[in-house]
């Protein structure tokens, strides 16, 4: 939820409407989204079910693809909140900003070190902490009731006196502020990589998967309509640093105060993808799809993956840090990857209802194909407002995720595509899939066979039909000739 309490609001430069319109529609596709992959984990019902499916449904390389973005996608995630609470952390108490690294590695060790402790301990721990990341959004919606004018505030004020509330083109209004939308559900659907925590998955996974998007669908919309129809108005709003202070100052919370309020969103925006980026890390280890100089198969616990994860996610840190391009268009960067794992995850649940037509035992998406392909081609505008330049980043999000990919092709086909395997749950789902495969495409042939047999069994039916029609059309035409002949001749 740390997207939904920062950074946003800048997104409403262009008026109130286009970001509310565009929210609507990337709120809808992430549901949909949700939903599929909710279905597909009934499907595929163990970690790394992104890559897994990839690889099942569109081929190895591709799967391998989708892993290591996916992986880029957590870890970078992680990073820029992580970065964040270093900045905020040295701001805050007027520390040198030479402070940071130490800030992160201490933040790094101490939730790798938690996530290392008996599960009832750090379960339980997640969910005091969920509640205090929640505990923002209620107090807002509090404030609004109170406060609240969304006619009066969310409109600029224009110079003819009437209220604007939209300006800009589709590439100013929309394309340009899209990405934020999705700040509202960053990780969510990271749950897949968790299978293996729940007793039952496929009644347990799909229930989680769908109350969070929901949760963060219903909690994201309250505020986008609460927080700009607060004084001092949408004009003000645009430029906060800390843009839910303004509802805070109603119910007597400071501005310091407000802002710890929001510090367990943001490290738990960060501390929320080390279990999936750890599950997933180990997950592509036991497939051989990472150096076996790191020692990281067949993990009893996370500790190693993602400790491993977590020293890449130090170094994306330290990039940022050192150049203030790369640190403002990382969020970009795992968007884009984040983009095509969604695509990649779409195709595959299609593929799933068609090709493979696995009937699945649990939960069904009542969005079906339409919506898989509704949800893509919001994804496909994402990926657009990235790589097409409507961001003024540059180009630096495009450029490191043309390295990062042109370095992940040269790894595959120098080391993995002769090393790579498949994982125990991984050969159990491919040799399913496999035969339901091969099932269906001997069921076309012998539908294909029996319908050319019967084409043919038909048309010598006809033909015989219409030879004995014929026959008795000449038969008939000889009786009547017969009957006038004379009896002479």
């Amino acid at each position: 939820m740390g997207g939904q309490l920062y950074g946003w609001n800048a997104a409403l430069a262009t008026g109130f409407v286009p970001f509310v319109a565009s929210q609507l529609c990337t709120s809808a596709a992430y549901v949909i989204y949700i939903s599929s992959i909710a279905e597909v984990s009934c499907k595929v019902p163990f970690a790394g079910v992104s890559y897994s499916l990839t690889r099942i449904t569109l081929g190895y390389f591709t799967g391998f693809l989708v892993g290591f973005l996916e992986l880029l996608e957590y870890v970078a995630s992680a990073s820029v909140s992580v970065g964040y609470v270093g900045e905020f952390l040295t701001t805050t108490f007027d520390w040198d900003p030479r402070f940071q690294p130490l800030i992160w590695f201490v933040f790094y060790a101490v939730f790798v070190a938690l996530f290392q402790l008996p599960g009832r301990i750090y379960w339980r721990f997640m969910v005091v902490f969920a509640l205090l990341c929640a505990l923002p959004t209620p107090l807002i919606i509090v404030a609004g009731f109170m406060a609240g004018d969304l006619r009066a505030n969310a409109a600029f004020n224009a110079t003819s006196g009437s209220p604007v509330w939209a300006t800009g083109t589709l590439e100013t209004a929309y394309f340009a502020w899209l990405p934020y939308t999705t700040w509202a559900f960053a990780g969510v659907e990271s749950l897949t990589l968790v299978t293996g925590a729940v007793v039952e998955p496929k009644k347990t996974m799909p229930r989680g998967m769908l109350l969070a998007v929901w949760s963060l669908c219903v909690s994201n919309i309250a505020l986008l309509f609460v927080v700009p129809s607060l004084p001092p108005g949408i004009a003000a709003c645009v430029d906060d640093v800390f843009p839910l202070n303004n509802g805070f100052s109603l119910l007597g919370i400071s501005d310091s105060m407000g802002q710890w309020l929001i510090f367990p969103a943001q490290v738990g925006m960060a501390a929320g993808f080390f279990l999936p980026y750890g599950h997933l890390t180990q997950s592509l280890a036991n497939s051989n799809m990472l150096p076996p100089m790191l020692g990281l198969k067949n993990q009893r616990t996370t500790l190693k993956p993602m400790a491993a994860a977590s020293v890449f996610g130090f170094c994306l840190c330290t990039v940022g840090y050192f150049s203030p391009e790369f640190k403002q268009a990382e969020q970009n960067l795992f968007i884009l990857a984040g983009t095509f794992c969604y695509g990649a995850q779409l195709a595959g649940f299609v593929m799933l209802r068609t090709t493979y037509r696995c009937d699945s035992t649990g939960y069904v998406s009542p969005y079906g194909i339409p919506g898989a392909v509704f949800a893509g081609a919001v994804f496909v505008m994402m990926a657009i407002s990235i790589a097409g330049g409507f961001q003024n980043d540059g180009g630096v999000a495009v450029s490191a995720m043309v390295v990062f990919v042109g370095v992940l092709c040269a790894f595959y086909h120098l080391v993995c595509k002769n090393t790579q395997t498949l994982s125990k749950d991984e050969y159990a789902t491919v040799f399913k899939f496999s035969i339901i495969k091969f099932n269906a495409s001997r069921s076309r042939k012998s539908h294909s066979h029996s319908h050319r047999f019967l084409t043919a069994v038909v048309g010598r039916l006809a033909a015989a039909i219409s030879g004995l029609h014929v026959t008795s059309k000449l038969r008939s035409s000889t009786v009547k000739h017969t009957a006038v002949v004379p009896m002479t001749h």
